[in-house]
């Protein structure tokens, strides 16, 4: 979706076979070399212990989107991949871990897709305003 101009914000959680461009049809994907193409935020988040995406895997993206002047936030916990699946994730899921990674991914969709439309046109109250839980 990061490559969509229209996206202003992106977060991917523990981008498996990107390093390896080996994602899409025949296994020859073009997404690190694609990466100019990005206009919008983007968050990437990462399991230290992620056995799909080693440190060299995720060092090159980090390269690659710094080299290319993507704005982004590039974390990496103490976890292992997947740990935010909380079904059949074989005891990989860590509930606070994915709490954070949570908040930041609100955050920075607030941030950047928060629209200011104006006042409301017509009478109201504020009986009439929706309430925001």
């Amino acid at each position: 979706a990061a490559f969509d101009q229209r996206v202003l914000a992106s977060v991917c959680y523990f981008a498996t076979d990107i390093h390896s461009e080996t994602l899409g049809k025949g296994k020859q994907s073009n997404s690190l070399a694609r990466v100019p193409e990005i206009k919008g935020e983007v968050v990437m988040i990462f399991g230290k212990q992620d056995n799909h995406v080693p440190r060299a895997g995720r060092d090159l993206i980090r390269k690659t989107l710094e080299d290319a002047d993507v704005t982004t936030t590039f974390l990496e916990v103490q976890a292992q991949h997947a740990f935010i699946r909380d079904e059949l994730s074989k005891g990989r899921y860590d509930a606070a871990i994915s709490k954070v990674c949570f908040e930041l991914l609100l955050e920075l969709f607030h941030r950047n897709l928060h629209l200011d439309l104006g006042p409301r046109k017509g009478k109201f109250s504020t009986k009439d305003m929706p309430l925001i839980c």
